[in-house]
């Protein structure tokens, strides 16, 4: 996404970082051949409180990053996600033009905001102009990072959640027919669908509670609402078909692994007709060590960052 112009001699592959208030996640993958992704490194390490930069940057310097490009992500807090109409104006004064746009539909003046775009896939029927989807977040935000992240003179991008587990996503051979993800965060969830290499659309749903009544299932008492999930996720996908023409999907996954994401994909299969699996960094990927549930749950928008192929900001 913000990207930031940088030509340095680096070996093949990409870093990706996620800064949290306590941890910093790192992966790293490397791409030695087209089409190859090697994740070599996936660890999450304490990160030192935000009044200490200079503990932060010492912790850079001795982490042993390898020489390669480094993508950082934005948290969802920090950042808006937005479809508009695109100005009818050439590529360089696109940006510039978007801004006019935006800034009535944002949360933060339009002055604090850094904003990029990509595309939104072609509509069956258009009915408007072309849309893109327009990314403005804090400028403050990609400033700190920046200044955060100073002792990387190979960080060059900024990127956003979405855009990262679409770079998982595509690494499926179902991708091709087009598949959809319901990542898992506390209480709520977000749907990505993802055709190929092409980010579609994510929609957010609150998590439900399901009362487990059953002593014969294996579903925990309290665990989420399978049924409503499904509603929502049919809701979702029945947009997909309808405004883009495009034919149904029937496969999901479910992220981050782990026992939480297994009973619910379970639940999901059952109560649908979705072929339902757990999104596994150890099956999509050859990994150089086994990595486990609880660190794939912590590194999973990291190791997305690390995939990002694009050579240029979108």
């Amino acid at each position: 996404m913000f990207g930031f112009s940088k030509k340095l001699a680096m070996a093949r592959g990409r870093v990706g970082l996620a800064l949290q208030d306590k941890h910093l996640a790192v992966a790293v993958v490397r791409r030695d051949a087209p089409g190859s992704a090697v994740l070599e490194r996936c660890e999450v390490l304490p990160w030192p409180a935000a009044g200490a930069p200079d503990s932060r940057a010492a912790l850079l310097r001795t982490i042993g990053l390898p020489r390669m490009a480094v993508s950082c992500l934005l948290q969802s807090s920090d950042y808006q996600l937005i479809t508009v109409e695109a100005p009818d104006v050439p590529p360089a004064e696109l940006r510039a033009a978007m801004r006019w746009r935006l800034k009535d539909l944002i949360d933060t003046r339009i002055e604090d905001a850094i904003i990029d775009v990509f595309a939104v896939p072609s509509p069956a029927r258009a009915t408007q102009g072309k849309m893109m989807y327009a990314v403005a977040a804090r400028r403050s935000v990609v400033e700190g990072l920046s200044a955060t992240l100073a002792e990387l003179p190979q960080f060059d991008v900024v990127d956003i959640p979405e855009l990262c587990l679409r770079n998982l996503l595509s690494l499926l051979p179902a991708a091709v027919g087009g598949v959809a993800l319901l990542h898992l965060a506390e209480q709520t969830a977000s749907v990505i669908v993802v055709r190929g290499s092409t980010y579609y659309f994510s929609r957010q749903m609150t998590l439900q509670n399901a009362v487990n009544l059953d002593p014969a299932s294996d579903a925990p008492p309290g665990g989420i609402d399978a049924q409503a999930v499904v509603l929502e996720l049919q809701r979702s996908l029945d947009y997909y078909e309808r405004h883009f023409d495009q034919p149904p999907i029937n496969k999901l996954l479910v992220a981050p692994a782990g026992e939480r994401a297994r009973v619910l994909a379970d639940e999901l299969a059952r109560e649908s007709g979705f072929d339902v699996s757990v999104l596994d960094l150890n099956t999509l990927l050859t990994c150089a060590t086994p990595v486990s549930a609880d660190v794939q749950a912590a590194c999973l928008l990291a190791v997305g960052a690390a995939l990002r192929d694009e050579r240029r900001s979108l």
